[in-house]
């Protein structure tokens, strides 16, 4: 999805802010639904693997699964929010 397909307050952020990281962007997506067919069924498998298996989605998707840990073990929800998202 090009940033001209994305709600405008999404879009915006992400232009003024990029110094976000591809995981970051990734994540950002992942909570507004903004993600094509595969994608969105990635980030459900992510959601709901256990640990080996996230390992193993890792080896595969590194930039989706590191921005799942972003955002469950080290606070990107809360940074994302401070920057001015409604997530």
């Amino acid at each position: 999805m090009s940033q001209l397909d994305m709600p405008p307050l999404v879009g915006r952020f992400l232009a003024e802010n990029s110094g976000l990281n591809e995981s970051e962007q990734w994540v950002i997506k992942w909570q507004y639904n903004l993600l094509g067919g595969f994608q969105r069924l990635l980030a459900r498998a992510i959601a709901a693997a256990d640990d080996t298996n996230l390992e193993r989605l890792r080896s595969a998707f590194p930039v989706e699964v590191n921005g799942f840990l972003l955002w469950r073990d080290y606070g990107l929800a809360a940074r994302l929010r401070q920057a001015g998202l409604e997530i």
